[in-house]
């Protein structure tokens, strides 16, 4: 898998239906917050090329970017760099093989990642345990489909989630005041998917 992100890291940006489906996610995380954000600090697990957290790079203190594909990341850090941003940076990392920092940030996102997730409640606990008290984990990605959603499975672990197993999965993480409900619907030629939104706090 990582050699066919670190194939479409470069062009990841030129899908208009990408960069749209980014930007729904970082306008619905930030009505789930508080306004000021300036001394947060960010993780955005699966970042890719970054659509998702340079959305935040002017409302928290610090972004930190961990992806599984060398080229996303060095597009990401390309990105940062050009636009002059000190607050932001990607790193290589592999969640089904590597534990994250514990009690560690204000806000953790993921987009469209957890499907790559061989064991989904382990990354859920992970990402949580890395939280901060009253932290949020925000989850956007798919509801379950018939597996088309993708033109290449490769990769693909999961067709998608059924909302109850999301939920369980907050649960099981000690997540509390969870709420999951419809992001968007991804229009493709042949057939429309809907992706959900999942908010849990750290208690």
């Amino acid at each position: 898998m990582e050699n066919r992100f670190n194939n479409l890291a470069k062009i990841w940006d030129t899908k208009p239906q990408r960069v749209e489906g980014a930007m729904i996610f970082v306008d619905k995380i930030k009505e789930n917050l508080e306004t000021n954000l300036e001394n947060m600090k960010l993780l955005d697990y699966g970042c890719g090329s970054g659509l998702v957290s340079f959305g935040f790079s002017n409302d928290v203190s610090t972004i930190v970017g961990l992806d599984n594909s060398q080229g996303m990341v060095d597009v990401y850090n390309e990105k940062s760099k050009t636009i002059g941003l000190s607050n932001i940076e990607a790193m290589l990392h592999n969640i089904d093989h590597e534990d994250l920092e514990e009690n560690s940030f204000d806000i953790i996102v993921t987009n469209m990642t957890m499907h790559h997730i061989k064991n989904v409640n382990d990354f859920v606990s992970k990402l949580a345990k890395s939280l901060k008290k009253d932290g949020k984990l925000f989850i956007a990605d798919l509801y379950k489909e018939d597996g088309t959603f993708h033109s290449d499975n490769t990769g693909v672990v999961h067709f998608g989630f059924e909302l109850d197993d999301v939920k369980n999965s907050f649960e099981k993480a000690n997540l509390d005041n969870i709420e999951i409900s419809k992001l968007q619907t991804i229009d493709k030629p042949t057939k429309s998917y809907d992706v959900f939104f999942a908010v849990g706090t750290k208690i």
